[in-house]
């Protein structure tokens, strides 16, 4: 992998664009109950702080050249689903230690199919963008990978295995949030590959959020 290749986060507009889906959350969320996609928890300045916690975490990791899945980059994912949740802040996490280990417990009995799959389809001539959007759907479908915070930590997942391979990342926008959580629901509700219904919709949900991850990457959002 040639690393002048990965790309950097531009941290001003992704904030920008956060402080955008912040001011206008009770519009967002009229919407999505408007479209039946369903009402989420709010989002508020706690949980755009740490979602910009963890990007610039994630820039880190990009400027280290860190790969996605690699042995360093497996527990990191962990970690990033650590910092949407609690920040930096240790005595935060040190009062909600249980619920982390149980989260961290889940994750160990996840991960490993998500990291095969990836190391397999990155083999010879990879497409990034395709497979991080597979790597969404896994993440986000049965079994979930983390207890809470999936929608976050897939997306950053994602992003980093978009912009690792030189290709830009998705950013939750107020343009961009109805056309990205109608698939993520669907996602979420059909992904159980356990069911026939599972099986039988997960192709299409695979490739509805690939063209929505294709269609709605920016490189307003490149460190130039």
């Amino acid at each position: 992998m040639d690393q002048k290749k990965i790309l950097r986060f531009n941290l001003g507009n992704v904030e920008n664009s956060l402080l955008g889906v912040e001011l206008n959350w009770g519009i967002i969320n009229d919407e999505l109950d408007s479209a039946k996609i369903g009402r989420r928890d709010v989002f508020d300045s706690v949980i755009k702080g740490r979602l910009m916690d963890a990007y610039r975490y994630l820039d880190k990791l990009l400027e280290k050249g860190v790969e996605p899945f690699s042995p360093e980059g497996v527990s990191e994912i962990m970690e990033l689903n650590n910092i949407i949740h609690y920040g930096f802040d240790m005595q935060l996490r040190l009062e909600y230690n249980r619920a982390i280990e149980a989260n961290s417990e889940k994750f160990n009995e996840n991960i490993n199919p998500i990291e095969k799959w990836y190391r397999k389809h990155m083999k010879g001539e990879p497409h990034p963008l395709k497979v991080a959007a597979e790597v969404y759907v896994a993440v986000l479908g049965f079994p979930q990978l983390f207890i809470e915070g999936n929608h976050r930590t897939g997306n950053l997942i994602s992003n980093w295995i978009s912009m690792y391979y030189g290709k830009p990342p998705f950013v939750l926008s107020v343009e961009n949030a109805l056309a990205y959580f109608k698939p993520s629901k669907e996602i979420k509700r059909f992904a159980d590959k356990s069911t026939w219904r599972g099986r039988a919709r997960l192709p299409k949900y695979r490739a509805c959020f690939k063209r929505f991850w294709e269609e709605n990457i920016d490189n307003k959002y490149v460190k130039s």
